[in-house]
């Protein structure tokens, strides 16, 4: 048809809006002011979030959370999750306390008290040495505690582990460190120990 331009001549108004259906109406997509995707209740079933930034998560399962900063709000529940840095504001209630294990299994006594290495134990809270004692001859084996690391105060006096039987030495005080001290019951007669130090926390 004569006088009519079948293309635009302006190409700024070919741009178009895309749209989308709520079921009912159609309503066009939002983007912000870097012409970015926003996206309302949606599911993300896979991949890697780089970055999530002033979003409330209402609900679902977050199955690993990578080098992420939790600025605001509340998790009503997390499980099986390792927290490695950070800073926790505030924490209502956890369901289940921590478990640590230390074994020093196959330890030869000698004449002398030797200490096994110190536990920090300031932030534990109840905690025990089961020590077997798996040798032909008696051990002796006491606990001991320090506010320094350096100087130490005998918790528990030394206590007599018969050959093939079971001790168990709970410490009564507390302070920032707790060790072990054993030896021979008797001078020159060795004797091989199991020692397991068992804790909860707080």
């Amino acid at each position: 048809m004569p006088n009519y331009s079948v293309f635009q001549a302006n190409p700024e108004e070919l741009k178009a809006l895309i749209f989308g259906s709520d079921g009912t109406t159609a309503r066009p997509l939002a983007v912000n002011a870097s012409a970015e995707l926003l996206v309302g209740g949606a599911t993300v079933t896979g991949g890697t979030l780089d970055a999530v930034s002033a979003a409330t998560i209402a609900g679902g399962t977050l199955d690993a959370v990578s080098a992420a900063t939790i600025a605001g709000g509340t998790l009503d529940a997390v499980s099986a999750a390792t927290i490695a840095g950070g800073t926790l504001d505030s924490v209502t209630s956890i369901s289940q306390r921590s478990f640590l294990e230390i074994a020093n299994t196959d330890v030869a006594t000698g004449d002398t008290l030797t200490a096994l290495p110190a536990v920090t134990t300031a932030v534990l809270g109840h905690y025990s040495y089961f020590i077997y004692n798996a040798g032909a001859n008696d051990a002796v084996a006491q606990v001991e505690i320090s506010a320094d690391g350096t100087h130490w105060y005998t918790d528990i006096p030394s206590t007599t582990v018969a050959s093939g039987s079971v001790a168990v030495l709970v410490p009564t005080r507390f302070l920032k460190y707790t060790r072990l001290a054993y030896a021979s019951a008797v001078v020159g007669a060795a004797t091989t120990i199991d020692v397991y130090f068992n804790a909860q926390g707080t």
